[in-house]
């Protein structure tokens, strides 16, 4: 196939062809979703990469010349781990710090200059895969030839020096621990310490997971030691029931919306749960709100839109709808197409084995 054959942009040949009053909502929907709303953990997560930053540069021994070969001997790398569950707005927090922060200019570009590199950890996670996912985020180009994992990190290692990338995120790094043999997990716990203490090229690196990456470094009490940790934990009510309605309301102002009045009391305790307590989901219910009240030219976000644009989502009927259910806090928000009440365990268990022997 030839390279004028092949549509580099897809998407914009669709939102051509999108109806005119889809299009204005799409722009508004960019617009909404590209605000940030910063809360304290981003100020922590703030300090603890300036601190990051600073231990790469400064000189263990002042008076002493720097210079290429002399630069392991005086520097080591440091780890940041940032740990939270899955939507908790981890590598959001993280992508959006890089993309805006001074000490890590051109974020996101595969060139020179670039000092911060993002890479989503793969599952998986062996130390020869995740080299190749690394040297690809670089815009490295791997063949299908087949090189040992030593070899893939030796060139790792070259190019992230040719780039002069001092940081390497490695995002959702979640389940090595669960994936992979006691001695792959040894030989990946050594990789990154190798990655703090190369002779020729100590990185920093920081690492965005699950709670459970915790149990998989723990071995290596040397990078523990010299980690900085911060948990993104769940959000709780009342103490973030202003963010969270500050957010809404932040939010809705993009779109052109106001907040309803009985938004505190009718719609705060319901959304939160609805996002399972993790800010990233939570965000996430509001925007899917403010999509429907676009849809159906509404001009309050009140909990009609919620719940509707919940029900549209998950197939749920209103039972089993956190924004309309009665006791709201005994549905499963996790829950989908949910038409009636799961079984009681014992009775799962007893028609499980009626299914056997009938088999």
């Amino acid at each position: 196939m030839r390279i004028t054959e092949i549509d580099l942009d897809p998407a914009a040949r669709v939102r051509a062809n999108l109806p005119n009053t889809a299009r204005r909502r799409s722009r508004i929907m960019e617009k909404v979703r590209h605000v940030y709303l910063r809360t304290a953990r981003d100020t922590v997560l703030q300090v603890h990469f300036e601190g990051l930053m600073e231990d790469l540069t400064e000189r263990r021994e002042p008076e002493a010349a720097i210079d290429a070969k002399a630069r392991a001997e005086l520097l080591e790398g440091n780890i940041l781990v940032v740990l939270g569950e899955s939507g908790a707005g981890k590598s959001t927090a993280i992508r959006r710090l890089l993309s805006k922060h001074p000490l890590s200019p051109n974020y996101g570009r595969k060139a020179v200059g670039s000092f911060a590199l993002t890479v989503r950890v793969p599952s998986p996670c062996s130390v020869g895969e995740l080299g190749k996912t690394v040297l690809r985020a670089t815009g490295y180009k791997v063949g299908r030839s087949t090189i040992s994992a030593a070899e893939t990190w030796g060139i790792v290692r070259e190019r992230l020096q040719a780039l002069g990338v001092l940081v390497l995120h490695l995002d959702e790094f979640q389940d090595a621990h669960l994936t992979l043999r006691a001695d792959e997990q040894i030989k990946l716990r050594h990789l990154l310490r190798s990655l703090l203490v190369d002779e020729d090229y100590p990185i920093g690196l920081i690492v965005s997971g699950q709670p459970s990456f915790e149990t998989f470094l723990r071995p290596d009490r040397s990078s523990v030691r010299r980690g900085r940790w911060q948990a993104f934990a769940k959000l709780s009510l009342p103490a973030d029931s202003g963010a969270v309605t500050k957010a809404a309301a932040a939010l809705a102002k993009v779109a052109d919306l106001t907040v309803a009045a009985d938004f505190d009391h009718a719609v705060l305790p319901r959304l939160v749960h609805a996002g399972c307590n993790m800010l990233g989901i939570t965000i996430e219910e509001i925007h899917d709100a403010i999509r429907y009240a676009l849809t159906n030219d509404r001009s309050e976000l009140d909990l009609g839109c919620f719940a509707e644009a919940f029900a549209l989502r998950t197939g749920n009927l209103a039972p089993w709808n956190p924004y309309l259910a009665a006791d709201y806090l005994a549905v499963d928000p996790t829950r989908v197409l949910a038409t009636s009440n799961p079984p009681p365990p014992e009775e799962e268990a007893k028609r499980g084995k009626s299914r056997k022997a009938r088999e």
